[in-house]
């Protein structure tokens, strides 16, 4: 059932002295408010804001009836599928013939501009593909529904896995079959992202304006891709790897940046990148994953311990070398690299990223503290903005580095007799 009231706002008198009379919306017990012209004085209020001058409530009245009628003559069937939002939206359309109009598509590619090299090759990618799927570069941002996007995700996951070429600066389907869940999982949630930008741009829910009512992706179904080679490894397995002497000199890149990220408490590769020394042995980068949605770019400070710099001497001896040419290839022809090595080794294919959630898994299983685990990952967390003026203490991070790496022995070869790669290699 939808109920209205002619109500004000304690709090919400104008520097004109008057009060503007809102009407309140309530289906299944969510409100909305919407605007009026109509006003009251403070002779108009009781000492609780009730308004009690008889014409105003006349004239609420008569606007209330008008709402009425246009929801009366909505099928029972509609309401039931429908929230408060959706209501409102088809009022404001029925009395004031608004019709609003938005580009989700174009108004994705105005967003994407300000996010990052990395990000923004991804929601293009997403982009991209929601336009092929529709057949059109456009849709009205109120014609997406959810059996659409339950569609769009069947036909994500019957397309071919998604390779970022360097070269061309653009990502490239290719035949290769995706796992379960691999391109829908991304690709709807970087529209997920977009869709609840335009909502937060274009409604006013204080001044009753809802101009995109739905949110299609809410109750959407959660499709996350099955990947293996992401779970934390055991010890044994990360001691194989910190003891291995691959064969080929991209293996031997690749496993030197897997341990060189486990010993510098889970740095992704683009970190590895971005990475500057400070002061030796302390090294600092902006983790490029939530640098944008902390106030203090989330920074980390890494104390570089000795069994991390045979690693990081193999990996900065040859740089620009293919493996390396961009860090939106280097995941994946680390991972490449890695896999090869492990079916030589016999063991279950990981991937770059399994570093950084062992280095995680390991120093919960020591006792680390959740927020000092999270802080040296460089997560979002419950970070405000009151901590960038707090004297950060770096040292907690670093003694739990110490206990994970204590628990191993890196007395290792890895970097002796690397030799250059041919031109043909």
């Amino acid at each position: 059932m939808i109920t209205y009231k002619p109500i004000v706002i304690p709090g919400g008198r104008r520097k004109d002295g008057t009060w503007p009379v809102k009407i309140r919306v309530t289906y299944r017990g969510v409100s909305r408010r919407l605007p009026t012209t109509l006003v009251c004085t403070d002779a108009d209020l009781t000492r609780s804001c009730r308004i009690k001058n008889a014409t105003i409530l006349q004239k609420a009245g008569e606007l209330i009836q008008r709402m009425r009628a246009t929801t009366d003559t909505l099928s029972p069937f509609t309401l039931e599928s429908w929230d408060v939002d959706q209501v409102v939206a088809h009022i404001r359309t029925e009395l004031t013939g608004e019709t609003f109009r938005l580009d989700f598509i174009a108004f994705g590619r105005e967003f994407i501009k300000a996010k990052d090299e990395g990000t923004r090759a991804s929601y293009t990618t997403a982009l991209n593909a929601f336009a092929r799927f529709l057949g059109r570069d456009g849709i009205d941002v109120n014609e997406i529904t959810r059996p659409m996007l339950v569609e769009f995700q069947d036909w994500a996951d019957q397309q071919g896995r998604v390779f970022y070429n360097w070269r061309k600066g653009t990502y490239q389907a290719t035949d290769k079959p995706t796992v379960a869940g691999g391109n829908s999982g991304r690709w709807t949630g970087r529209l997920a992202h977009i869709f609840a930008a335009a909502k937060e741009r274009y409604n006013d829910e204080d001044a009753g304006r809802i101009v995109i009512p739905r949110s299609p992706f809410s109750s959407l179904p959660k499709r996350k891709a099955q990947r293996s080679g992401q779970k934390a490894l055991p010890v044994e397995v990360i001691q194989r790897v910190i003891d291995s002497e691959p064969e080929t000199y991209q293996e031997r890149l690749a496993v030197a940046a897997f341990v060189a990220s486990f010993a510098l408490m889970g740095a992704n590769l683009a970190d590895l990148y971005d990475a500057v020394p400070i002061k030796p042995p302390y090294w600092r980068y902006f983790r490029r994953k939530t640098k944008e949605r902390r106030e203090d770019r989330a920074e980390i400070i890494v104390r570089i311990e000795p069994e991390a710099e045979p690693f990081l001497a193999v990996l900065a001896e040859q740089p620009g070398i293919r493996i390396w040419k961009s860090h939106l290839v280097a995941d994946t022809q680390v991972n490449k690299y890695l896999r090869s090595w492990c079916e030589r080794e016999g063991l279950e294919p990981f991937t770059f990223y399994a570093a950084r959630h062992s280095w995680a898994t390991i120093a919960r299983r020591l006792g680390v503290e959740k927020a000092t685990v999270d802080e040296a990952l460089g997560h979002v967390g419950d970070f405000r903005v009151a901590d960038i003026y707090a004297e950060r203490n770096w040292s907690l991070a670093w003694d739990a580095n110490r206990k994970v790496l204590d628990l191993f022995d890196f007395r290792t070869k890895i970097g002796q007799n690397l030799q250059t790669p041919s031109a043909t290699e």
